[in-house]
């Protein structure tokens, strides 16, 4: 079983530098066709059962109307199951970019047994839970700052340790402080992480910062772990394939 996960920023694409990114801030008005075609023939390459997406554009002015998560599920034939990123209560849900901001899960099975839930604090709580391949596969963007941050890592560890069957939380955690951030969370759900020689992913062009992260529990084991170099998004994606 292959898991892919992927910040794919609303495929604005990589600005290749801090300087680049004032100079190609348009692309979150008007994102180029290119970025997004791109990331669908690299998912097309890895060929993986289960792809997590995170800031996935669902059909804003940004794309003019396209839903990014169902062109890459067209690509690869997955099926998609996309939820808006912010709590039905946000006031940024009114705003015309912003309440087309999601994730989005893309798995085999044509009617997917998925839930969206959210975390109770933060502006970013979305929770995807989808059950595919034999586990339950959680995806999550969690916030920038760090009080908030770790109120839903611990808010994360009292949920899912009740878990009972094998499962990978996966996501943009926004590790800013390290990956240690995780470690009480990995500790009470006995979750391991698959970037074991902890690879950064953040910024891709000189990636220093371990933001994404994929979680797996004791059932599974894990087979191989990459962090392709892709110049695609601000993000790397990484590539676990378990047994």
């Amino acid at each position: 079983m292959k898991i892919a996960v992927y910040n794919i920023a609303y495929g604005t694409g990589s600005p290749k530098g801090e300087a680049r990114r004032l100079i190609t801030g348009h692309h979150y008005l008007a994102a180029p066709e290119r970025p997004l075609r791109k990331i669908g023939t690299f998912f097309q390459g890895e060929n993986p059962d289960i792809i997590g997406l995170l800031e996935t554009d669902l059909g804003s002015p940004r794309t003019h109307g396209v839903n990014q998560a169902e062109v890459l599920a067209g690509l690869t034939g997955l099926t998609p199951v996309w939820f808006r990123k912010y709590a039905p209560d946000s006031k940024l849900l009114s705003l015309p970019y912003w309440r087309s901001q999601g994730n989005a899960v893309l798995v085999p099975e044509r009617e997917p047994d998925a839930v969206a839930g959210f975390m109770p604090c933060g502006m970013k709580k979305l929770v995807l839970s989808v059950r595919s391949c034999g586990i339950r596969f959680f995806l999550v963007h969690l916030a920038l700052t760090y009080p908030v941050r770790q109120r839903q890592i611990r808010w994360l560890a009292e949920t899912l340790e009740g878990v009972k069957e094998p499962m990978i939380l996966a996501g943009d955690f926004n590790t800013f402080r390290g990956a240690g951030e995780l470690a009480e969370l990995c500790r009470r759900c006995g979750l391991h992480s698959a970037n074991r020689e902890l690879h950064a992913t953040y910024p891709a062009w000189k990636p220093v910062k371990v933001l994404d992260h994929i979680l797996y529990s004791g059932e599974l084991k894990l087979v191989d772990f990459q962090v392709p170099h892709l110049p695609f998004s601000d993000h790397l994606p990484l590539v676990a394939e378990f047994a």
